[in-house]
């Protein structure tokens, strides 16, 4: 088995069919299908099922593909190490959910390309449970992930924390009150994300520590259509104060501090590194993130958090 063979493996993994990833890697089919075929002859295993619409790893072929990720992308980075010299450079991959990515990603690119220049950042940009997937995976460096408290964590560096707010109009509520309470909630109409969705399990476990039910009458994973949603005025969301301070009528949209109680969240750095020691690159961008979010809350830029 070499680096080839696994790179093989995860992008037929990646594409689903055979097919596909044949025509991604520039080879013939059947010359992939041998490939794989020898590699799982070397294993000894099954590595992927064979179906009519495509390809599915197989429970062994699951932890080959965790695993091979990792080994790829260590094989790389060492490779890029040695061609560096003294210059820090190679790629990083950063996760960043979208409420976190809207503020974060436009600044940490402009930051990276002035004082980093051969650092290649890969921004993925997601719903928290996908990035706390592809973190787990080995598939990204470092993530920005929410967290029920501030806890310090083995590989992770606590950034800021928020509160939650009530964005829409709902009614009987007062319409020109800056708070709202929880339990008057209980019958507002709320689109939130979907279970994947750190921000949904928040939500879900605020009202059940109140013995309340969210009605809840659409799952949308998208920041922006749940704004655009809210501001149509058939359903409100709850969403940190920065995700709508940028909106032209963001007052108009009605935005409400949640409060008995206060729904909060932390958001901290997390760093793969249980994997492999952490590389000059990935050093360099986890400190960029934080300088740019306390550059960004000291100039009033980031509304909303309190840094850690």
């Amino acid at each position: 088995m070499d680096i080839a063979h696994l790179r093989d493996f995860i992008t037929v993994v990646d594409s689903g069919s055979l097919t596909r990833a044949a025509a991604r890697l520039y080879v013939s089919q059947p010359a992939l299908s041998q490939r794989i075929a020898h590699l799982e002859a070397e294993l000894g295993v099954r590595l992927l099922e064979r179906g009519p619409r495509g390809v599915t790893p197989t429970a062994a072929g699951r932890a080959l593909y965790r695993d091979a990720q990792r080994l790829v992308r260590q094989f790389d980075r060492i490779a890029g190490d040695v061609l560096s010299g003294d210059q820090i450079h190679g790629p990083v991959a950063v996760g960043l959910p979208t409420t976190v990515s809207v503020r974060l990603a436009p600044a940490l690119f402009s930051w990276t390309k002035a004082h980093h220049p051969g650092i290649h950042l890969q921004l993925f940009e997601s719903m928290s449970g996908y990035i706390q997937e592809l973190l787990t995976l080995g598939r990204l460096d470092l993530a920005v992930l929410y967290r029920d408290d501030d806890t310090v964590r083995p590989a992770e560096t606590p950034l800021y924390s928020e509160d939650l707010f009530l964005i829409g109009q709902p009614k009987p509520p007062a319409a020109d009150a800056d708070e709202i309470r929880l339990v008057d909630l209980h019958d507002t109409p709320l689109v939130v994300p979907g279970g994947r969705s750190n921000l949904r399990a928040l939500i879900d476990r605020a009202f059940a520590a109140q013995d309340l039910v969210p009605s809840i009458v659409a799952d949308v994973d998208s920041l922006g259509s749940m704004i655009r949603i809210a501001a149509g005025g058939e359903a409100c969301t709850i969403l940190p104060l920065s995700s709508v301070a940028d909106q032209a009528n963001h007052r108009e949209l009605g935005v409400r501090r949640i409060r008995n109680p206060v729904i909060s969240r932390s958001v901290a750095i997390c760093n793969a590194v249980e994997y492999y020691p952490s590389r000059d690159a990935v050093a360099a961008v986890q400190e960029g993130i934080t300088v740019v979010t306390r550059q960004m809350a000291a100039a009033g830029e980031w509304p909303g958090i309190r840094l850690a």
